[in-house]
């Protein structure tokens, strides 16, 4: 019998966080407001510096120490993404090449035969041909049928969400362990309509479903939960992989981690800001998040433990992923690892019907990454009391606000704009002698940085286009022959433009964030009805 729930029963929600108090969190001074500050700190350096007596003759060398330490960023970055590449092709050169991998991978699976899977995903507006895709990708896990769970949360206002459910249940109920539908109410106060409010109720009823299930036997298994987006590829050997390193650990740390595959933003074609932002969002999942330990991001996992200790997810908040690391870290009050996979999964970036709609759509998409990550930044400093201590709590949010204030969006506007900012100024401003550093060495050091910028660009394209074993890539000539290349180089080229109305498009969100307040923060899907995943095969 289908594991299907009604869409009323709004009382028989354990929400696991009161509705007033929801409420009375949006009173609280809003510290995005932080945030902001802070980078338009950075970026009115070239403008107040030059005018201001005494400090004037310190610009130049405070403009290119504060370009030089974003360069240092890129390297540490750039040299965490290698690291990370190499130990993915040693990992799939050694299952390719080794035929005991394939019954040592046997002997891992039947000596964790006590775990199960549990996969959770949301469906909103997406079409049913997306959703299948991410389904397929999971029939292809090693004992799909006896050991992974399936939990697909839609909305009550899903338009025709009960033929969706009656396709999804014929196609793929006999396909995995257990596989249920819930229909996440609308209008609970307090809440924000999206993903996390519907994932968090998906998630806990899904579980009492499975609690209350006598042949499923609950309590007998270990379970991992896979938290994804309904547009994410998976490697085939995904679960086991996850096992894997799952087992390495000990009881502590198998409930103090999550674990990060690195993703790969692909479709059958798109224009270049698009194929670009999916580049640099895969580089950064290698040189940043996960070494970095700031959050996970599209698809992850966790042990269900530590999902229920965490309280699922937060249902007041639009991007589940962005917060889950600080939620849990302060929730259980202990320091929550990210642990990287050694595989690729694909996710399917923004798409659109024409041209305009596919700017409009990337643009919409850049302001939910950084509108929630401001949300975060508040979140974290509400509840920063609870961190495990205080150095976890400073070393977390200078992290953070590297990441999504410095290099995202004040980095690029910064090292492109004040160079030149700051030689016009100083051309009208009063005389004043330099300290250590002429205009003409300040120019020359500029267009140096320039160089290596691109430098650190062309690595991040060989990476992430040409290095990368993506399932199913054999098929795929997007980055291949004349024409691939051809288009990798132009769009490396076209990179630093791209970070650049990125980072506009950053600093106007952060804006309107300020400005508007809680009212911005919605969590307006992204549209996925022109998405074609590219699908994977077993074939690396």
């Amino acid at each position: 019998m289908p594991s299907s729930l009604p869409s009323s029963s709004v009382d028989s929600l354990d929400s696991g966080i009161d509705a007033a108090k929801l409420e009375a969190a949006n009173r609280y001074v809003r510290w995005n407001l932080l945030f902001l500050l802070t980078i338009f700190t950075f970026l009115l350096f070239p403008i107040w510096m030059p005018l201001t007596p005494y400090v004037n003759q310190a610009t130049n060398l405070v403009i290119i120490i504060m370009i030089g330490l974003f360069q240092l960023i890129w390297l540490i970055a750039t040299i965490c993404a290698i690291r990370r590449t190499l130990a993915i092709k040693s990992r799939n050169k050694l299952k390719t090449i080794k035929a005991q991998d394939v019954e040592s991978a046997d002997d891992t699976a039947n000596n964790y035969s006590t775990i199960r899977h549990i996969v959770a995903m949301t469906l909103y507006k997406e079409p049913m041909s997306v959703l299948q895709t991410t389904l397929d990708s999971l029939m292809q896990q090693k004992d799909a049928k006896s050991r992974l769970s399936v939990i697909i949360g839609m909305e009550c206002r899903t338009p025709d969400k009960e033929a969706k459910r009656d396709e999804v249940y014929a196609k793929y109920e006999s396909k995995f362990l257990r596989l249920i539908i819930t229909f996440h109410p609308s209008g609970i106060p307090g809440e924000i309509s999206g993903k996390c409010s519907n994932m968090n109720y998906a998630c806990r009823q899904g579980l009492q479903i499975l609690r209350q299930d006598v042949d499923y036997n609950y309590e007998k298994y270990e379970h991992i939960f896979t938290n994804c987006d309904c547009d994410a590829v998976f490697d085939p050997e995904y679960m086991l992989e996850l096992e894997t390193e799952y087992s390495k650990l000990d009881f502590a740390g198998r409930h103090s981690s999550i674990w990060q595959s690195i993703i790969i933003y692909k479709r059958d074609s798109m224009p270049f800001y698009v194929d670009i932002t999916g580049v640099l969002r895969t580089f950064f999942f290698m040189g940043i998040l996960i070494p970095w330990n700031i959050n996970p991001m599209s698809h992850y996992s966790l042990s269900v433990k530590l999902l229920e200790e965490g309280a699922f997810t937060h249902p007041a908040y639009q991007m589940e992923d962005i917060i889950a690391l600080i939620r849990y870290t302060i929730i259980t009050r202990r320091e929550i690892r990210i642990r990287p996979l050694n595989l690729i999964s694909i996710n399917g970036p923004t798409s659109g019907a024409n041209y305009a709609d596919e700017i409009r759509e990337w643009a919409l998409q850049v302001r939910r990454w950084t509108i929630g990550a401001g949300e975060v930044f508040h979140y974290f400093i509400v509840k920063t009391y609870r961190m495990p201590s205080l150095y976890l709590s400073i070393s977390w949010a200078t992290r953070f606000f590297i990441y999504y204030g410095l290099i995202l969006c004040a980095s690029a506007i910064f090292s492109v704009i004040s160079p030149i900012i700051t030689q016009l100024i100083n051309k009208v401003a009063a005389e004043h002698d330099r300290l250590f550093i002429s205009d003409s060495l300040f120019s020359t050091i500029c267009f140096i940085f320039l160089g290596t910028q691109y430098a650190f660009l062309l690595i991040v394209t060989v990476l992430v286009r040409w290095n990368l074993p993506v399932p199913g890539d054999k098929n795929n000539n997007y980055n291949k022959g004349l024409r691939g290349v051809t288009r990798g180089l132009l769009h490396w080229i076209l990179m630093l433009p791209t970070i650049l109305a990125y980072s506009f498009v950053e600093l106007y969100s952060f804006l309107e964030l300020a400005f508007r307040g809680k009212d911005v923060c919605k969590h307006n899907a992204a549209s996925k009805n022109n998405l074609v995943l590219i699908k994977g095969t077993g074939d690396s």
